[in-house]
């Protein structure tokens, strides 16, 4: 984990780093909002999991979050979900109903607490409304983000992420080239339905999320995006004629599995 740090006025980001070897940083983002009743947006990774729990508590007691949303059940945002649920005892688990039920099939989920939403549906949080929204590109049929309508925030779940030389704070810290070509990298391996996608529909749904007018752009893989959205979607929108994501042989699996054991052994 990296040291938390804000969005705003309303938003902390809870960040840490996938590192792959040879290939580059995947940033793994979760996100407080502090509204009246408090959210925590996903939950990290499981390798993580007391520096998580610590990153959590440095911003606020977890006893005090109202709602926990789970935008979709990948691993790489269900780590500490079971230890948070403990911990925030009257917290409600907000997710898709069907990715609750696939954890279900895991661990008991707590069903009784859970809050399930579609694209469309609204949650009042006190001092403000959040919509659930289904992101432009996913991998997960269950991703569901969050459009913050206060505040055109859009927490857009897998969509705009990237892999990238580091994992910065600042989008502005990244040339044009780095974040076209880290979010190519990105969505071809995590949404390859991408290369099959009819441009007319797509272009429809990139229009749909223009239209919202977000203003900052919270990706679980991309450093906060203020302003950016219409050079986020051009990106995506030319991802269907890019070279379509090769999976490692063994060899260059290897080659990776040995780079992740160096870096354990340094940490």
């Amino acid at each position: 984990m990296d040291q938390p740090y804000r969005v705003g006025t309303d938003v902390h980001v809870l960040p840490s780093q996938l590192p792959v070897p040879g290939v580059g940083v995947i940033p793994i983002h979760a996100f407080v909002l502090m509204s009246r009743q408090p959210v925590l947006i996903d939950c990290g990774l499981g390798i993580d999991a007391d520096a998580f729990v610590d990153a959590l508590r440095s911003v606020i007691d977890p006893a005090d979050l109202a709602w926990i949303w789970l935008t979709h059940d990948d691993s790489d945002h269900t780590g500490s979900l079971q230890r948070i649920l403990e911990l925030a005892p009257q917290a409600r688990l907000v997710t898709h109903g069907l990715g609750a039920l696939r954890m279900n099939t895991s661990w008991a989920v707590p069903l009784d607490r859970v809050m399930a939403v579609a694209p469309g549906d609204r949650l009042d949080v006190g001092d403000r409304m959040l919509r659930a929204t289904r992101p432009p590109t996913y991998d997960n049929p269950m991703s569901t983000g969050i459009f913050d309508e206060s505040t055109s925030t859009f927490f857009s779940v897998d969509s705009f992420g990237a892999i990238l030389p580091s994992s910065p704070r600042h989008l502005e810290e990244l040339s044009d080239e780095e974040l076209a070509g880290g979010m190519t990298a990105w969505a071809t391996f995590d949404s390859p339905w991408l290369h099959l996608a009819d441009p007319e529909r797509l272009s429809r749904v990139l229009d749909t999320v223009r239209g919202m007018g977000a203003e900052r752009v919270l990706s679980s893989h991309l450093p906060p995006a203020i302003g950016r959205i219409d050079a986020l979607l051009e990106i995506v929108a030319a991802i269907p004629d890019a070279e379509p994501f090769v999976a490692p042989d063994e060899a260059a699996f290897n080659a990776i599995a040995a780079g992740l054991a160096a870096v354990a052994a340094e940490a």
